[in-house]
């Protein structure tokens, strides 16, 4: 099997067989027409893009018979299809002897006779029929008749409905083969894109592919830091990474020092590992309280894997050939953005910064904590001397947070592992300014609204920063100053009406449409704290508030533009006014301390959004 991806048109005369352990044919009309819909809206989409159906895994036997441990639902729906189909190309997959099913005479003998006598009735062959595969050969000549333009849709399904063929170990048993089919079916899903991609880059892959698997399955739990502030146990001293990072090319090397400095939680234990005791008898009391280990399952990163490989795809791109890409980022097209960009002669290039890019984003990039009540965290493993003290560090913490919540991955993250790798000595402040550059030249000619329905939500988080980077400025009563400090970003998205849109009770301010709806009168909330205070009026949503900050109702404040809107004991017009504008400047000021020149365009739409009192 020198080609791991197939299609109808190219499996040439590979033959399979469905073993006694696996069910019979079970897919209903639902899911067969589910299959024939998206093959459809891909056809009409783009009739060059593959459709990709997933992985067959398979054992192969003496007689070049490959056995299907699993997938043979999927193909024995191709097998159907032929029979239905009846062009030239599809008779020659759909023959006689490409798929057998083990002790299942009826079953084979039923497909054969379907072979040599297609129908697309519902009727006896013999005495023998299976049901589920009639209804599926019923089912797919319904779908297809109703197209106009079923011809061409039967030959985009034969050239491009692609499937991955995974052959398992030559020296797997039948136990062995059982309990992987057993254990492919417990876990009640197909293998993700990610898993199908890693057999086709490590067919590529001619020398040192154990290494490579190894850097592949290390770097794909993303939950777990390749990298921590710890010491290394060989060498009894803490790991520098900066030097690590700036002076190891070779990814076998770095690969050592990522796999030496891991604490307890992230060592591989193997079976020659010795226990410190032979029995429970020789273990003797003490009075030491045992130490608390780090517990992977409560920390994770901010990107799944499959992000993350596309991230790692588009930084080793030319910039020439990320002109030419459009949906780059999109996890779904996972395994077709890699067939189309990732060329047989950089594969092995793109494992060595898929190491390197994952030590750098375990460095210098935020993760997300949880405790045992589901609150949460952030973290960073990076660390700069120089700055420990001056807020420098938590401030950078809090802009990825907000960076986080706000923004897609690769409009940020990307730019800045970009960046870091040519950057690896970056001290905190410089580090925070480069986040900051960035973000601000994607928002520097933003066709900024601040209306309800029309209003970024970005516009929310970043103002939100810039009031707990600024709290001491903002907040001058001690327990809003506390919370401030506090504050945590969060993925919320709720839009709130200060004045409500249609108040339950009354209120001492209701505003007409071209007020109702002004940046001053909003916030962004969980959409459970805003379904709980929904049109409820001024006075009951700063009773709730306060409930909040003096801790006699549960929960926090989600919102510091919120916190700020609640210093007023009531909501008039001219508060509304004030507010707006006192919050439109900590925007404009957020661009006025870098370059005002540059920035020009947006600080000036921001004063435009300002409220002149003659309006109102």
């Amino acid at each position: 099997m020198n080609n791991n991806k197939y299609t109808p048109a190219n499996i040439n005369n590979l033959k399979f067989s469905i073993p006694l352990y696996q069910r019979l044919f079970e897919w209903d009309k639902n899911q067969i027409n589910q299959l024939m819909n998206d093959l459809y809206q891909s056809y009409t989409k783009d009739n060059s893009n593959p459709y990709y159906i997933g992985m067959l895994t398979v054992s192969k036997e003496k007689n070049d018979l490959y056995v299907l441990v699993d997938g043979q639902q999927r193909f024995t729906l191709l097998m159907l299809m032929g029979i239905v189909f009846q062009t030239k190309d599809w008779k020659t997959f759909s023959t006689e002897d490409r798929l057998k099913f083990f002790a299942r005479k009826n079953d084979e003998e039923y497909l054969k006779n379907k072979i040599s006598i297609p129908t697309t009735n519902v009727r006896n062959l013999d005495d023998y029929k299976n049901t589920k595969m009639e209804n599926a050969i019923t089912t797919i000549h319904n779908f297809v008749n109703a197209k106009e333009d079923k011809d061409k849709f039967i030959n985009y399904i034969y050239n491009n409905t692609t499937f991955f063929i995974s052959e398992l170990p030559k020296d797997y048993s039948s136990q062995d083969l059982n309990r992987y089919f057993e254990s492919m079916n417990a876990t009640g899903r197909g293998l993700e894109n990610h898993e199908i991609l890693k057999v086709i880059l490590l067919k590529k892959i001619i020398d040192n592919k154990e290494f490579y698997t190894k850097i592949w399955n290390a770097v794909s739990e993303m939950d777990k830091p390749l990298i921590r502030q710890k010491t290394c146990r060989e060498k009894n001293e803490k790991v520098n990474w900066l030097n690590i990072l700036e002076n190891i090319c070779d990814p076998f090397e770095l690969f050592k020092y990522c796999n030496a400095s891991c604490d307890n939680t992230n060592k591989i234990r193997t079976g020659n590992d010795k226990n410190k005791f032979d029995s429970i008898k020789e273990i003797k009391p003490s009075n030491i309280l045992p130490s608390k280990q780090f517990r992977t399952r409560n920390e994770r990163a901010i990107l799944n894997f499959s992000e993350f490989l596309l991230q790692v795809l588009w930084l080793q791109l030319t910039e020439d050939e990320r002109k030419k890409t459009s949906g780059f980022h999109n996890s779904h097209k996972l395994l077709e953005t890699f067939e189309k960009h990732l060329s047989n002669d950089k594969t092995e290039h793109f494992f060595s910064n898929l190491l390197k890019y994952r030590v750098l984003f375990d460095y210098f990039i935020l993760r997300i904590n949880s405790n045992e009540s589901n609150d949460i965290s952030y973290s960073l493993n990076f660390k700069d001397n120089n700055n420990d003290n001056n807020g420098i560090l938590e401030a950078l913490k809090q802009y990825q947070s907000m960076l986080y919540v706000s923004t897609s991955s690769n409009l940020w993250l990307t730019p800045i592992l970009n960046y870091l790798k040519d950057n690896i000595r970056i001290n905190a402040e410089d580090f925070l300014k480069k986040l900051k550059e960035i973000d601000n030249e994607r928002h520097s000619n933003d066709n900024l609204t601040l209306i309800y329905e029309k209003i970024d939500r970005y516009w929310f988080w970043r103002l939100d920063y810039y009031l707990w980077e600024k709290r001491n400025e903002y907040f001058n009563e001690k327990e809003a100053l506390k919370i401030a400090q506090n504050y945590l970003f969060k993925t919320n998205r709720s839009i709130e009406h200060i004045a409500p849109q249609n108040p339950k009770s009354k209120s001492w301010v209701l505003l007409d449409n071209e007020l109702l709806h002004l940046f001053g009168n909003l916030v962004m909330i969980s959409s459970g704290q805003n379904s709980s205070l929904q049109n409820e009026s001024f006075e009951v949503k700063r009773a709730h508030v306060e409930a909040f900050i003096n801790r006699s109702k549960y929960g926090s404040i989600e919102s510091l533009k919120m916190l700020k809107v609640y210093e007023f004991n009531e909501w008039t017009i001219k508060n509304l006014e004030n507010h707006q504008n006192e919050m439109i400047e900590v925007l404009k000021k957020s661009y006025l301390e870098t370059n005002p020149e540059k920035y020009s365009e947006i600080i000036n739409k921001l004063k435009n959004s300002k409220i002149k009192s003659n309006k109102i």
